[in-house]
């Protein structure tokens, strides 16, 4: 029996520019490989049709920046598979480029969510971060969305940048929340090993704050709420029925099928990622059966129980009690230090657990 698929994320890896801190697989835009890409995806869809159920419920389009491509190959990459048959469909884009003939031919292929990349307003922070857009462009760029008859907007921000303190991620939180949109993700700006970022910190041109990280956490958490926006997890808040099911389905350990350079799977107990040079992801996806592999591991049920614990401490649906079993001492320990609570036969993390979701699941597993 063929495994069924219902939750599909794409990988799309152009960008206008590289950002020095993001470490997702991605390359500047270039006509010959974004052509090897599209031809690539065309044959790997094909090979999951024959590989899987594919019923896909949830998409998500993410990058890379997915709308950095032209409205000519944009329109083919919508027209590579029925994606706009789930139920949820989401894209991620930058502000810059995000012209109105690009939202308008998104809307029209089904696409139900964007997740803009907006990260910040003040020109210094945009500057830091290497974004080149500023807050006209984020405005015109939800203009578009709101125009073309997208449902669902996302803003995505990052905290924890240099001269970045309380009153000015308040006032990026207030400008975010102007906008009206219907989910908001607030990532602490996090080192990845080869990039640019971390060449700042070895060279000592900046260092992050953990001490203030958790207090702009909080306030984030304290701000968002009180604008009706509830923490369904860590990073992603939303207002009630809005959330991004993608999102949930993943961290609630359903399986999953990446497409694209880079892409993981995780399917029936096995986890693979997809080469990340987007010609030689092309190249092996038509020669068959499927694009080369940079990993391939079994995901045997010791592995899978940490994953499900350390994703689900991070959402508002905490762990149910019974998948704990043995831990009684421990979770007593978190609910005295404030970290937990227990409610309804599940484990919750409380704002000041949040902070130290990775120690408590390392406590847990």
């Amino acid at each position: 029996m063929k495994p069924k698929i219902e939750n599909l994320y794409v990988h799309i890896p152009f960008c206008t520019h590289l950002c020095p801190y993001c470490d997702f697989p991605k390359e500047r835009l270039a006509g010959n490989r974004m052509r090897d890409f599209l031809r690539g995806l065309q044959a790997e869809w094909a090979w999951a049709q024959e590989e899987f159920a594919l019923s896909p419920r949830r998409i998500f389009f993410g990058g890379g920046t997915p709308t950095a491509l032209s409205p000519s190959l944009l329109q083919e990459l919508m027209e590579i598979a029925p994606w706009g048959q789930a139920e949820e469909w989401t894209v991620e884009a930058n502000p810059d480029g995000l012209i109105a003939s690009k939202t308008s031919l998104l809307r029209e292929a089904g696409v139900t969510r964007i997740s803009l990349g907006v990260q910040a307003f003040r020109p210094a922070d945009l500057a830091w971060l290497g974004r080149r857009h500023d807050r006209a462009t984020i405005a015109t760029a939800v203009a578009h969305v709101r125009q073309a008859g997208i449902p669902l907007l996302n803003l995505d921000l990052i905290y924890g940048l240099p001269d970045q303190g309380p009153a000015e991620w308040q006032s990026t939180l207030e400008e975010a929340c102007a906008l009206q949109p219907d989910h908001i993700s607030a990532y602490v700006i996090t080192p990845e090993a080869g990039t640019e970022l971390i060449r700042r910190i070895e060279q000592g041109e900046w260092h992050p704050d953990p001490d203030h990280e958790s207090l702009l956490f909080l306030l984030t958490q304290r701000i968002l709420e009180s604008r009706g926006f509830s923490a369904y997890e860590i990073s992603n808040f939303a207002l009630p029925g809005k959330e991004c099911r993608h999102h949930q389905a993943i961290w609630s350990g359903e399986d999953y099928l990446g497409l694209g350079p880079g892409a993981v799977s995780t399917v029936a107990g096995r986890r693979w990622r997809n080469i990340r040079d987007t010609t030689l992801y092309a190249r092996s996806a038509e020669s068959g059966p499927h694009p080369a592999h940079e990993e391939n591991e079994i995901c045997g049920p010791r592995e899978r129980r940490a994953e499900r614990i350390l994703l689900g401490l991070r959402t508002s649906e905490g762990l149910a009690e019974e998948t704990l079993h043995g831990q009684e001492a421990c979770l007593s320990e978190l609910v005295a230090k404030g970290w937990g609570r227990r409610f309804g036969g599940k484990f919750l993390l409380t704002p000041r657990g949040r902070l130290r979701a990775d120690a408590v699941a390392a406590m847990l597993i």
